[in-house]
């Protein structure tokens, strides 16, 4: 078996890699690296959960000079999701590289922030490519150090209209570059992205996503009139076994409508979309992971990307449009051998559209019945969690354990009673049992972490 030490990878990228318990190198991570160490282009057909990300990540990495303060490295993405899913784990693969800086530019918060991280230039920008032009058209970015180009989720870059961008930022690109790209699916479109854009490039195909869910998956379905959608999702959240849940609508309007309603009947619910600036849908992932909102209604290109671990259930409120969607949704829980199950709400002409795909063969279909709404519904139990938001972050120096120092010494919880944590740029949430919350802020306000004081309040 081929170990990552075999790849010709430096030792500070090998120490990530232990400390990560990555120890063997995946299909796609032992065929890519390779060739991207030699500094040739690569057209990559990768399913998700591949290790794609790895593979160009630890090439890139191990080109780039730290002691020039030049953007070296730009991977483009479709979603802003993504766009920090990547940046965090190259910093984790660049952990012991000294002075590595990855930063992720994308829409959703004010450009002054981003061009005020720019008086330090970056080594690796993740961005997706209509913030990345605003920075290249103001000349906040100029990319004529530039080494390598990674084009990541090529088809998904393309499904959402990106295609003009692309041609824009590539031909601001020098010429002499290293092109990678990475895609699930390899339409005409991706090929002739690949045409256009790549030198001789070297081919992995390492599969694509496939039309099976996973086997600990459970699909049920439910068919009634669009009236009695509103009861029978309702109906379903009160269900014990139904634990934390996302709920996928069709439209941003639909999501705001549907949580309002869900709220209203005692439901701690959450909304995620593409239009919510990035704060507003740092604080909602937060809540669902940390226990501390049960449910999150969100559209499909908000939750691209996602993976929210111990997620129980999915429930597609709206049918989509296309089986890949389909996939995708249900796909979102049972992950990493996890037992999940994914509901469907449909009307008879729903289900008829949805029956024709063969990834929604194995869905169990009943009718659908649900209490009667009552002009006042019984409350739903609330989350045992609240999360807090404390005044301090990754640019104070502080960690997820100088936190739980905290907590446990000026805050009076237990160790085990300091529940998921997520440390941001300028701030970090704390979730803790709900019977202590307001107890905890009391005695924590004015602690200080780091020789600073910092100010902690309930999330609302």
């Amino acid at each position: 078996m081929t170990s990552f030490s075999d790849l010709g990878l430096a030792p500070p990228l090998l120490q990530a890699l232990e400390e990560l318990n990555f120890t063997a190198p995946t299909p796609v991570q032992a065929e890519v690296i390779p060739m991207a160490l030699a500094g040739q282009d690569v057209a990559g057909q990768a399913p998700t959960g591949s290790g794609k990300t790895a593979a160009y990540g630890l090439s890139v990495l191990q080109h780039i000079d730290v002691t020039q303060d030049t953007m070296q490295i730009l991977v483009l993405v479709p979603a802003r999701e993504l766009a920090l899913q990547v940046r965090d784990a190259l910093k984790k693969l660049g952990k012991y590289l000294p002075n590595l800086r990855v930063t992720a530019f994308y829409g959703g918060h004010a450009m002054r922030e981003e061009t005020q991280s720019l008086k330090q230039t970056p080594h690796v920008v993740v961005a997706t490519p209509g913030r990345l032009l605003d920075h290249l058209e103001r000349r906040t970015i100029i990319p004529n150090q530039l080494k390598t180009l990674i084009l990541d989720e090529a088809d998904k870059l393309l499904e959402l209209g990106f295609q003009d961008e692309l041609v824009e930022i590539i031909k601001r690109l020098p010429r002499r570059r290293q092109t990678m790209l990475f895609s699930a699916t390899m339409s005409d479109k991706v090929l002739n992205l690949i045409r256009a854009n790549l030198t001789r490039p070297r081919v992995v195909n390492a599969g694509q996503d496939t039309d099976e869910l996973p086997e600990n998956l459970t699909l049920l379905g439910q068919v009634g009139p669009i009236e009695k959608k509103p009861a029978a999702l309702l109906h379903l959240l009160h269900q014990p076994e139904t634990g934390r849940a996302l709920i996928f609508c069709n439209t941003r309007d639909r999501c705001e409508e549907l949580a309002r309603f869900l709220v209203g009947r005692g439901v701690a619910a959450e909304i995620l979309h593409g239009k919510m600036p990035q704060p507003e849908r740092d604080k909602a992932l937060m809540k669902l992971r940390n226990g501390s909102a049960q449910a999150l209604v969100a559209t499909d290109v908000a939750a691209r990307g996602l993976d929210v671990t111990a997620l129980d259930t999915v429930i597609q409120y709206d049918a989509p449009d296309k089986a890949d969607s389909f996939q995708h949704r249900a796909g979102r829980t049972a992950r990493a051998g996890a037992v999940g199950t994914a509901h469907i709400l449909a009307t008879p002409h729903e289900q008829n559209h949805v029956q024709k795909w063969p990834v929604a063969e194995s869905i169990k279909w009943k009718t659908m019945h649900a209490p009667a709404l009552p002009p006042a519904a019984p409350k739903a139990p609330r989350p045992e969690n609240v999360t807090l938001h404390v005044s301090a972050g990754r640019k104070d120096k502080v960690s997820a354990h100088d936190l739980v120092g905290t907590f446990v010494a000026h805050g009076g919880l237990e160790r085990e009673s300091v529940g998921h944590i997520e440390v941001f740029d300028h701030y970090s949430y704390v979730a803790v049992p709900r019977q202590h919350a307001q107890d905890v802020v009391q005695r924590v306000t004015g602690a200080k972490i780091k020789g600073r004081k910092i100010r902690v309040s309930v999330v609302m």
